[in-house]
This record gives C-alpha cells, structure tokens and sequence, in this order.
C-alpha cells in the first residue's frame, strides 16, 4: 500500500471527523441536540478502510 495516499487519505477522514465533532458540540450546547449517528458511521467505515482493515488480500 502506498503510505503517502494513505497519510492522506487518514488526514482526509481525521479532517472530517473533526467537523462532525465540531458540529455536535455545537448541537449539545442547543436545546435539542441531534446525534450524527448515520454520518458518523460512514466516517467510521473510510477509516478503516483507509487504515486495510475489512480489505483483501
């Protein structure tokens, strides 16, 4: 696997990880939050992905 795409493509899911986290703290602070469960899932899956788990040989 090639370590440079995959430093980007981790730096790519950390990158959005953290504006789903930004924007749940924001949701927290407000009278009816709303969880990201779905969207944080997808992120969940790039990762791993990006990091060979769940690949083939």
């Amino acid at each position: 696997m090639d370590s440079t795409k995959m430093i980007a493509d981790l730096c790519a899911v950390i990158d959005r990880m953290n504006v789903i986290i930004q924007a749940q703290a924001m949701e927290l602070a407000q009278y009816g939050a709303v969880v990201h469960a779905e969207e944080i899932a997808e992120v969940r899956q790039k990762y791993a992905r990006a990091i060979g788990e769940g690949v083939g040989p």
